[in-house]
């Protein structure tokens, strides 16, 4: 088939479901979550609707997956729409003027067709594979830059993710950082990689992305003489969970670098993170505290070892502060290294014995501390593994439980 006859029917459809966005842009708009960060307004559902019934009319044969209503199908169709009806819903629901539509047409993993415009700007980027893409109506190229120095990159992270586990995406955006002339990150990988394609970008990575917010912009920069491809330098499809796009004289710079952080392999942290924890004898039985956070549960005061601080100093520290008790230090009681003692890391914890003195308060990461009799202690309610050290310790004082 032709897919150049279809430019037409699809960008006047763009166009006016652009304009709805633009005269929604100035009223009020309902916003949803569908994560913690994660949003979509009604006018992400409403645009959806509007492309759908019109992609139906255009091409009445080809299936149609949108953000907004995907469900993940065991085997794709043979031909099908990609349609992100509103990339960049954070930045609409904050009246930021920068988020686009994205359609694209697929053939199994490959986009034929693609379309990506931003309602704010009046900007229309499409293209069809072999055909050359073009911005409203004049043909693009990407950038002749041909060092990651002298480059302008763009990025985003991933919305699901970030929150729990930043330091899976950080390290990766300093060092690029550290090797170019800049990063932006403006909220749309529609647009992103759009840009890429007309040279306002030399390069782009991203992990995590859905199929539709990079189908239509991988064919763009493609045709515009660019390159796509995952974080190790493989082909790229929208299906893949990293992307590397570029004006491919920097491709190979960029992927020394994306490479080294893909996520199946890498690991941020390279050593264990030293802790403490004590087990501070107080009146007629030990202090236990209540956790204020995940995961939340009965365990003994503690916490992490300070740059330039010593076990002990770490120990007579984290017991002030969570417990407001002076502690003398008996001994010490061992050293426990599990690595899924804590969700977020692996930690090493080097365990002592004290007396404590003073008025017992819950503090700082302690919602509640109290004294529990060596027959009281809540063993069923014990996080990490501090029912094991417990044991060890009443093992060590001769004690029974």
């Amino acid at each position: 088939m032709d897919w150049i006859k279809l430019i037409d029917p699809l960008k006047n459809l763009v166009l006016e479901v652009g304009s709805f966005q633009k005269q929604s842009y100035f009223s009020s708009v309902e916003v949803f979550h569908k994560g913690k960060i994660d949003l979509v307004t009604s006018v992400d559902l409403k645009s959806e609707e509007k492309l759908k019934e019109g992609l139906k009319r255009i091409f009445p044969s080809a299936s149609i997956l949108a953000e907004e209503s995907y469900h993940p199908e065991k085997e794709l169709p043979e031909v099908f729409w990609l349609v992100d009806p509103l990339d960049g819903t954070t930045n609409f629901a904050h009246r930021l003027p920068w988020f686009a539509i994205s359609v694209a047409l697929m053939q199994g993993k490959t986009p034929v067709l693609g379309m990506v415009y931003n309602p704010m700007t009046d900007e229309l980027f499409y293209a069809v594979r072999g055909q050359g893409a073009y911005l409203n109506g004049n043909p693009i190229r990407v950038s002749s830059v041909d060092n990651l120095l002298s480059s302008l990159l763009c990025t985003g992270f991933p919305v699901s993710k970030i929150m729990d586990s930043p330091d899976l995406f950080i390290p990766l955006f300093k060092e690029f950082m550290t090797k170019c002339q800049g990063v932006r990150r403006f909220g749309s990988a529609a647009l992103d990689l759009a840009y890429v394609a007309c040279g306002r970008y030399e390069g782009f990575w991203e992990p995590y992305l859905k199929p539709w917010d990079t189908a239509a912009g991988i064919l763009l920069v493609e045709e515009a003489g660019g390159k796509v491809t995952d974080y190790l330098g493989n082909p790229y499809h929208p299906f893949l969970n990293t992307i590397v796009a570029s004006n491919s004289h920097i491709h190979q710079a960029m992927i020394e670098i994306t490479s080294k952080y893909h996520l199946d392999t890498f690991k941020p942290y390279k050593n264990p993170f030293p802790t403490v924890d004590i087990i501070i004898k107080f009146g007629d039985g030990i202090v236990l505290i209540y956790r204020k956070n995940y995961p939340k549960g009965w365990a003994l005061p503690g916490g992490f070892v300070d740059y330039g601080e010593s076990l002990e100093q770490a120990a007579i520290r984290e017991a002030k502060e969570e417990t407001n008790l002076d502690i003398e230090l008996e001994y010490l009681l061992g050293c426990y290294s599990n690595p899924d003692r804590d969700p977020r890391f692996h930690t090493i914890s080097t365990v002592f014995v004290a007396k404590g003195k003073g008025t017992l308060k819950g503090m700082d990461d302690a919602k509640e501390a109290r004294v529990f009799k060596l027959e009281e202690i809540p063993w069923d309610f014990l996080v990490f593994d501090h029912a094991q050290i417990l044991r060890d310790f009443l093992k060590k004082e001769r004690e029974e439980f």
